[in-house]
């Protein structure tokens, strides 16, 4: 897993989930280190959120967005946006780009009845509480 220190290649932010009924949009603030030659485009295969089961939680895209992308040997603070089912907050999330990992969630149980509709919560690091 990626370190929260101040060089680490991927640093968590902040953690937004927004209820909407019996799901909610997560949305991670988190500054990537690009040390590839090319410019990275924020999104699958390239970019994962995979739960406790390893199942990946698909990406929250509208269609007038573009991905974020962060630019050749550049760090860049990004927003990530995904959709998850109540069973994805059961257990922990894990942020994976290019094959830095980070914990954004961690294994306690997040009940999504405990968060009001629509009324988004704010975390700035992996442990979630109500």
């Amino acid at each position: 897993m990626a370190e929260m220190s101040a060089d680490a290649p991927l640093q968590l932010r902040r953690c937004t989930l927004e209820r909407d009924f019996g799901n909610a949009r997560l949305d991670l603030e988190v500054r990537y280190k690009n040390s590839s030659p090319r410019p990275l485009f924020m999104q699958p295969p390239d970019v994962r959120l995979t739960n406790a089961a390893g199942k990946d939680v698909p990406p929250f895209i509208l269609p007038v967005e573009r991905p974020a992308s962060v630019e050749a040997q550049t760090t860049s603070d990004i927003r990530l946006r995904f959709w998850l089912e109540k069973t994805d907050l059961t257990g922990p999330l894990t942020l994976e780009i290019r094959g830095q990992k980070l914990e954004v969630k961690n294994s306690t149980p997040f009940d999504l009845e405990k968060l009001e509709n629509k009324k988004p919560k704010v975390w700035t690091s992996a442990v979630w509480m109500p």
